[in-house]
């Protein structure tokens, strides 16, 4: 197996140089090999978990997130809760982005005017529902009236 300088490395994951050294310091990527040279060494197995890290964080996953799925991979753990809860989140996600769709379909079929009878490309993104549940998300929760004195 050929053996990677950080440099083909970076070129081959889509990452910096920079990036490998912060995945290395956090310990997403295992300590490397080292030439005699002093130069680390890589190979293809960190091209994959490079492109799985980066594909992860494209994702939405955190650091910590990902390095808990990369601890399955080495069956150090379980993160089928992390798992199952980003595969809701992406759920939601791939629901709303239909959404988004069918609306700018709409809007294509029959484009806002300055008739006001009429939508405009404002109105496929304030979706009233949607915004109701993103707000009652994050509302805080209700607090009891102050008392008078």
């Amino acid at each position: 197996m050929q053996s990677l300088s950080i440099g083909q490395l970076a070129k081959l994951a889509h990452v910096s140089v920079d990036t490998i050294r912060f995945y290395e310091k956090v310990g997403l990527l295992p300590p490397q090999v080292r030439r005699p040279s002093g130069y680390r060494e890589y190979s293809q197995l960190d091209v994959k978990q490079l492109k799985f890290i980066r594909r992860g964080r494209l994702l939405g996953f955190s650091l910590e997130e990902i390095g808990e799925l990369l601890a399955l991979e080495g069956g150090q753990g379980t993160a089928v809760g992390v798992v199952q809860q980003r595969v809701r989140i992406i759920d939601r996600k791939i629901e709303e982005l239909r959404r988004w769709r069918e609306c700018l379909l709409n809007f294509i079929d029959e484009p806002g005017t300055t008739n006001p009878v009429r939508h405009s490309i404002l109105d496929c993104f304030s979706d009233e529902a949607a915004d109701a549940n993103t707000e009652a998300q994050s509302a805080p929760p209700p607090q009891e009236p102050l008392k008078r004195l």
